[in-house]
């Protein structure tokens, strides 16, 4: 865990650090209060209030008459408790064909995913309506703000979606993208907006953040944050995500079990999420999440969590699985016929989950 005592940089008024990721927390940072919320850890959130807050009751079209849920507000709703459900006239604002921002690791239709019902589940908390992502409202949340996404390959995935969701409404006068290897820059020019990613997979210095180095060989320095720190400074919006960086070996592999594939075969030809919604996969480590709380609980400035680690592990079919790139190639026919030992069951297939990652921070903006 990271200690915070030695970064003596002065923070922009505004911070909001979002971790998001299929292994990890949503973390957002205020200037202003502290609130908690997290699904599984101490302390708990709080359920919607149906006596005590302050809101309206939103009835469904569909089925009014069964639907009590709130209203979203951030005060009163656990968004980590809820459900994928499946919703054939709901479509994503994008896909990796019209987007051009969406990388081939992600591209999983590109790559030759023909079954696309994973792009059709919704999240629905049991207590409160999430609102649907409003692209130009989301610009103009963020009309003269900087938003800076640090982490590794499943941050850059989630700002990778949030880019597609919202550039599709601006001319292409109006947009440009610069590429770097360190650091990629996302300009709304009419907004005045810029949506960054910063590579820093462990949020950490560390000697392999480009020259990928073998675990053994690793060497970070915990209690240092990342060089490209520096960088960051002056955001208003800090997104941050890492921990898949901190699983190696045994932990990854065991993912099948979790899942109920005893055939070895992972996350491949998977078409449904899990439905028990008391599944928690190996990848799920309380103890740290119960070591964060504490951690965020001394913090000197004020923090929100938001745990999504579990409802994003229940998306087992919405993995890039075969339909990926490695080595910046497509999978080779032997290897897709060995989806057991190279089906990506750690990223995320664009558009997909990471949009709902986005749908949350959108109604938390």
């Amino acid at each position: 865990m990271m200690k915070t005592k030695p970064y003596r940089r002065k923070l922009p008024l505004s911070i909001f650090p979002v971790a998001l990721s299929s292994f990890a927390i949503i973390a957002i940072l205020y200037a202003e209060r502290l609130r908690f919320l997290s699904s599984d850890s101490h302390p708990k959130a709080r359920s919607c209030a149906r006596k005590t807050a302050v809101v309206k009751a939103r009835k469904i079209v569909e089925n009014p008459d069964l639907d009590d849920r709130f209203e979203f507000d951030p005060e009163e709703c656990d968004i980590t408790r809820g459900k994928w459900v499946f919703n054939r006239s709901s479509k994503p604002l994008y896909t990796d064909r019209s987007c051009p921002y969406v990388e081939r690791q992600y591209s999983c239709e590109k790559n030759g995913q023909l079954e696309l019902d994973y792009r059709h589940w919704e999240w629905q908390p049991d207590d409160c309506y999430l609102p649907k992502f409003d692209p130009k409202v989301a610009l103009k949340k963020l009309r003269g703000k900087r938003v800076v996404f640090v982490g590794d390959s499943l941050q850059r995935s989630q700002w990778e979606s949030f880019i597609c969701m919202v550039e599709w409404t601006i001319p292409p006068q109006h947009k440009s993208m610069k590429r770097g290897r360190i650091r990629d820059v996302f300009k709304a020019k009419e907004y005045n907006a810029s949506i960054e990613f910063h590579w820093a997979p462990f949020l950490v210095q560390s000697n392999t953040d480009l020259n990928i180095l073998e675990p053994k060989k690793r060497i970070v320095k915990i209690d240092s944050v990342s060089n490209s720190s520096r960088d960051w400074e002056g955001a208003d919006i800090i997104a941050f995500n890492t921990y898949v960086w901190w699983m190696i070996g045994p932990r990854l592999k065991a993912l099948s079990k979790d899942w109920g594939r005893e055939d070895g075969l992972r996350c491949f030809n998977e078409t449904k999420p899990l439905k028990n919604k008391n599944f928690w996969g190996s990848g799920a480590d309380k103890e740290m999440m119960s070591v964060a709380a504490g951690v965020i609980g001394k913090m000197k400035v004020s923090v929100s969590v938001l745990n999504i680690t579990q409802l994003s592990m229940y998306r087992v079919d919405a993995h890039s699985s075969i339909y990926t790139y490695s080595g910046g190639k497509l999978l080779a026919d032997e290897e897709n016929t060995d989806p057991g030992e190279h089906a990506d069951c750690i990223h995320w297939c664009l558009p997909g989950v990471p949009d709902t990652w986005n749908q949350i921070l959108f109604a938390h903006l």
